[in-house]
């Protein structure tokens, strides 16, 4: 009876939990949504597992990290599609990596951003792919 009523209890903090966190993960789409991309709306979100895939109204797309744990993250930021003047926001780019763009690729902006535990990639408006390690040092150039 002991070890019925505990996993009741168990699966019911549980639910309440994965309820909660739910809550908190889609104010967290939705901040970063607002404050990124003011002129756009969320048209679709798709939950894979712990991950989000966000498409918005400008066809910007943007993949958010989960975790058991609740945590929540953007991991890419893929403006490809969007309107021909949409860029990634300078806020999301490390200051490492814009200063790099501006100073070798002057007159391109950053159309894609992916991040990840081993470090950092990113397209420019011209098709060149870069690609980071953690510490912003550039490891590979694709033309």
């Amino acid at each position: 009876m002991r070890k019925a009523l505990a996993l009741a209890l168990f699966i019911g903090i549980a639910f309440v939990n994965t309820s909660c966190n739910s809550d908190k993960k889609t104010m967290f789409m939705n901040n970063f949504v607002h404050t990124y991309f003011p002129d756009t709306e969320v048209v679709a979100t798709i939950k894979d597992g712990f991950d989000y895939d966000v498409t918005l109204s400008d066809y910007t797309q943007i993949g958010f990290d989960g975790s058991l744990f609740g945590k929540l993250d953007w991991d890419e930021v893929d403006c490809r599609r969007a309107n021909m003047n949409t860029t990634v926001p300078a806020a999301l780019v490390p200051a490492e990596i814009n200063n790099l763009v501006s100073r070798l690729h002057g007159g391109q902006t950053i159309t894609k951003i992916a991040k990840d535990n081993r470090g950092w990639d990113i397209e420019l408006t011209n098709g060149v792919e870069l690609e980071f390690d953690k510490r912003f040092n550039l490891v590979d150039m694709d033309d």
